[in-house]
């Protein structure tokens, strides 16, 4: 009996879904157009890439889309309806990807390990990110070309681009950009951990809550902002605004979340930095308001839709979009957006004070 390998249920190792053998199947379904997209790299800029899934469905209406991601990122992807095969970054899904052929493969990390691999598999039409024959970053679209520049030229980087990293990978794949949100599907199994918690200390649901995230993330300790100005924040959060103020972080976070906890004198909530990603999220799910620096936290209240104050220092606010549920704040230091990972000044971060970010709090609360 013949088989039909070209169908996109068959898998050859064990029946298909359907258990069915292939003569006369009538779930049988040829691959559409097949869209690899390469996103790595880091899990805040997994979350907002998400948005380029729906703009590629309009374009490529009968597709059949995979996506290569990090392990540490593949639990943000889960339950995407647009994602037909999330492909952690591995040796085994390395070496199926370069035996595939893709009609569209859309890379978007710079790195060098994956701009070779976007190399060298096998596609019809290639987007983004490559590498030259000398083992230099290049691109395959001369749309392109204005992504690739931001990662060389400062000054278009930090002051001149007014574009979103949205705007800019649509640019890169070469679809109309219609500001789609982030696609981010949380389901109820992550949210029991939250639940409890919120149960066991039965806090009000009619006071706002308001999370802090403490944490800079993995990359840029210049992100973070000062342990003395979460402390005046907690105090006008609970003292003039009555809000039930909640410490988010990771295990980086412990020692921040415990200084706080033990210093204030208010009442404050430390929900832990033993949770899950997705626990984390769950958490998060719970705030009415999330206040966090270029992190991603940040992301994840943008993909929850939760309304943020996000705080700026570092990094460059334009490129980040709330969708209308929150504002940017940035010091505009004269050194500031740098991109440094240390600095022995933190100015940028410090002269965003407790009061501002208080008073855009109770304006957007």
């Amino acid at each position: 009996m013949a088989l039909r390998p070209e169908c996109i249920h068959f898998r050859g190792d064990k029946p298909c879904a359907f258990k069915r053998l292939c003569r006369g199947c009538p779930h049988f379904e040829p691959f559409p157009t097949k869209i690899l997209v390469i996103k790595c790299r880091a899990q805040g800029d997994v979350l907002r890439t998400t948005p380029l899934l729906p703009a590629l469905k309009r374009k490529y209406p009968l597709s059949y889309i995979s996506w290569l991601v990090d392990q540490e990122s593949t639990d943000l992807l889960l339950h995407n309806p647009s994602i037909d095969r999330l492909n952690p970054y591995d040796l085994e899904n390395v070496l199926t990807l370069l035996v595939e052929k893709f009609d569209v493969l859309i890379s978007l990390d710079k790195e060098p390990g994956l701009t070779s691999l976007a190399t060298m598999i096998k596609a019809r039409q290639k987007f983004g990110f490559g590498m030259n024959d000398p083992g230099n970053l290049t691109i395959f679209n001369a749309a392109s070309d204005y992504a690739y520049r931001l990662g060389v030229d400062d000054e278009l980087k930090f002051f001149r681009n007014q574009k979103t990293y949205q705007e800019i990978i649509c640019d890169i794949a070469e679809v109309p950009y219609l500001r789609d949100e982030y696609i981010f599907n949380l389901s109820d199994e992550a949210k029991v951990k939250a639940d409890s918690f919120f149960k066991r200390h039965r806090i009000s649901r009619r006071r706002p809550a308001v999370g802090l995230n403490t944490g800079a993330g993995t990359k840029f300790e210049t992100k973070q902002w000062p342990a003395e100005h979460f402390l005046k924040l907690i105090s006008l959060l609970t003292g003039e605004l009555g809000a039930s103020v909640f410490l988010l972080g990771g295990p980086r976070e412990k020692d921040m979340n415990n200084f706080l906890a033990h210093k204030t004198r208010a009442k404050i909530y430390n929900t832990g930095t033993d949770n899950s990603l997705l626990e984390f999220a769950g958490f998060m799910s719970r705030m009415g308001l999330l206040v966090c620096s270029d992190t991603l936290a940040m992301h994840l209240a943008i993909a929850l839709k939760k309304k943020v104050v996000a705080l700026f220092g570092p990094t460059c606010p334009q490129e980040i979009d709330l969708y209308g549920r929150g504002v940017k704040l940035f010091s505009g230091a004269q050194c500031a957006p740098c991109y440094k990972q240390t600095c022995a000044d933190g100015k940028c971060m410090r002269e965003i004070t407790p009061d501002k970010v208080f008073q855009e709090i109770q304006k957007i609360i």
